[in-house]
């Protein structure tokens, strides 16, 4: 309480207005001077005014002022007073004063955490938790301005609405469940990544929840649509890269770059074509997702000039985009081809080699007219860049592959070449060195020449075997004379003399007759199989079995030994990588793989290739 008597000056305070300004009851005279410099230097011009206005105006007044005490603590006062007239004259004026510097701290954290509230750049939203449903919904509550712009909407009416109903997305999160979970023991929840709602275009968001008070919840929301977009799409573009060393088909590696760009832009229809040898027509590469009859229609279209997006992109060699293809020209010459498929729009960018060579391109289709952003224009070059990666690495794979079947015919024919030579040159040629020794023989009667001419026979003997021997090694004459089955038969008994190992071949393709390319290949892997056991399995027994199998020709080369290690791509051995070249070559399949309990296994998959005049038979 305090009173000032203007006519003496006097001033007097309560001991509780002592207490409040840090000093001891009636510890010393009060006067407007003293008072005035317990005022905050920077509030007594203010709390000046205040007073004149309030003798002014007469009747009640209300300020707010800051004082120091004498310890330089700062405290705020609520001041409600009263000017006191008597027949018209100001004579004193009287008013308590409140300490509110606790509320006042109060307020303005209250103040300073709604403006973050209001302005921070996560969406800020608050829920009540409804226990009397079953299970227990939450309420929107409040909501800041980023949660308005991440929905897409505002929310001011819709104040009360369950989660449920405001983010049906939520559904297939864990969010409600860990929002229910919620309680001082678990203050805190992380949810991962999801997309906010169903919509073209909606973030996707990390969210945590946190408790509040009073059965509420928080949930904050952060965009992070960039981030795991980029993630998506580098996994993308790691996927490809792997199947591209795995020798994954062409159509599947382009399948998984345009799959990685339609989870990251919805409402999206990712295509590739590529260019045909003349680097005239487009042809069909990947659309998983395009309607198979509008693919067909366009499998080999000329590039022109205005030969809609992609063929327009290749003859240009630069982006098209085509907001609209139904006013587009174009589009002219294509759109009665593209309108039953409710295509509208189309963005395509040339898929370039190194040298600057067009080798196809990439579009992405829409359902409705649409225009491509700067991050869109980004991705869209960003994978063709990737597909022009895949494309010239198997160019260059299919060209050493060609160049790899081509060194191995020109060696298969000169091992034919050669074994021929030695069969039936050398072969005769010491055939008559043997009819010319025992000619000799017959006719020489001295002992020491007998038995000289004796030994010089059974030398002829060993030559004449290791000639064979050596020509059946490059080129048994079975494979060309009798077929895959006897070959791989002779071969078997060969590597059980050879070895001691017992080989049983079961064989179910009769005489039939192959191409002599695929028989080669299937005997050399063959070969390369022994060789494997010969020098790794320890085995004791090896079984093959040559079948059809769902009009393909199966191998398989089984042994009891101590089984393959596990290996990897980078510690493969150069024997497995060459059976599996070979298989490849040729359209085919060569996995090793471990047997239980023991043992290894060597499987051959061949589509079957017919020499032309055995197809011509079956044809007749």
């Amino acid at each position: 309480m305090v009173r000032w008597e203007l006519a003496t000056g006097t001033v007097t305070w309560s001991d509780e207005l002592y207490r409040i300004y840090g000093l001891e009851p009636r510890s010393r005279a009060i006067t407007v001077d003293f008072f005035l410099s317990c005022i905050d230097p920077d509030e007594r011009p203010r709390i000046q005014r205040e007073v004149e206005n309030a003798l002014q105006r007469r009747g009640r007044f209300n300020y707010v002022e800051r004082i120091v005490r004498p310890t330089g603590e700062r405290r705020s006062l609520d001041t409600i007073g009263e000017v006191i007239e008597v027949d018209g004259t100001v004579v004193a004026l009287i008013g308590t004063c409140r300490d509110i510097t606790d509320a006042a701290r109060r307020e303005e954290q209250i103040r300073f955490y709604s403006d973050v509230f209001a302005h921070v750049e996560i969406g800020l939203s608050a829920w009540q938790i409804d226990r009397r449903e079953d299970p227990p919904v939450l309420q929107l509550v409040a909501f800041n301005q980023a949660t308005e712009h991440l929905a897409g909407g505002p929310l001011i009416g819709r104040l009360g609405q369950t989660m449920m109903s405001m983010f049906p997305a939520m559904r297939a999160t864990e969010m409600l469940a860990k929002a229910r979970e919620m309680s001082d023991r678990v203050p805190i929840q992380k949810v991962r990544p999801f997309r906010l709602n169903e919509k073209a275009g909606a973030p996707i968001v990390a969210a945590t929840l946190f408790s509040l008070p009073n059965r509420h919840v928080g949930l904050a929301l952060e965009d992070v649509t960039s981030s795991h977009n980029a993630e998506l799409i580098h996994a993308g573009e790691r996927r490809a890269l792997e199947m591209l060393a795995e020798g994954a088909p062409l159509e599947a590696i382009l399948e998984a770059i345009i799959a990685a760009i339609e989870d990251v832009m919805t409402e999206t229809l990712g295509s590739i074509l590529l260019l045909d040898d003349t680097g005239t027509h487009v042809k069909h590469g990947a659309a998983p997702r395009l309607p198979h009859a509008y693919s067909a229609a366009i499998d080999g279209a000329v590039i022109g000039p205005s030969a809609g997006s992609c063929g327009t992109a290749a003859f240009l060699r630069q982006p098209v985009y085509v907001t609209d293809i139904e006013t587009d020209p174009l589009w002219e010459n294509y759109r009665e081809l593209v309108r039953p498929h409710g295509l509208r729009s189309c963005w395509s960018s040339p898929i370039l080699a190194n040298d600057g060579h067009v080798l196809g391109t990439f579009a992405l289709y829409h359902r409705e007219p649409r225009a491509p952003d700067e991050s869109a224009r980004d991705l869209l070059q960003r994978a063709s860049h990737v597909a022009g990666i895949v494309l010239e690495r198997r160019a260059l794979d299919e060209q050493l592959r060609a160049l790899t079947a081509r060194i191995e015919a020109i060696r298969e024919d000169e091992r034919t070449t050669i074994a021929r030579d030695i069969h039936d040159q050398l072969g005769q040629a010491l055939t008559a060195l043997k009819l010319d020794l025992g000619w000799l023989t017959r006719r020489i009667q001295e002992p020491p020449l007998t038995r000289k001419l004796d030994e010089m026979a059974h030398a002829a003997d060993d030559i004449i075997r290791s000639v064979r021997r050596i020509s059946s090694d490059l080129r048994p004459g079975l494979l060309d004379d009798l077929g895959l089955r006897a070959a791989v038969e002779w071969q078997a008994e060969d590597f059980t003399e050879r070895t001691g190992t017992k080989c049983r071949v079961r064989s179910e393709i009769g005489d039939l007759r192959l191409e002599r390319g695929l028989a080669t290949t299937v005997f050399r892997i063959f070969q390369e199989a022994l060789t494997n056991v010969t020098r790794h399995a320890s085995a004791s027994q090896v079984e093959v079995v040559l079948v059809l199998d769902h009009g393909q020709l199966r191998l398989d080369v089984i042994d009891d030994g101590i089984g393959i290690p596990d290996v990897g791509p980078r510690n493969t051995t150069l024997g497995i990588l060459g059976m599996s070249e070979r298989a490849r070559r040729l359209g085919g399949d060569c996995t090793v793989k471990r047997q239980a309990p023991r043992g290894t296994v060597v499987s051959v998959v061949m589509p079957l290739r017919f020499p032309t005049e055995h197809l011509g038979g079956v044809g007749a």
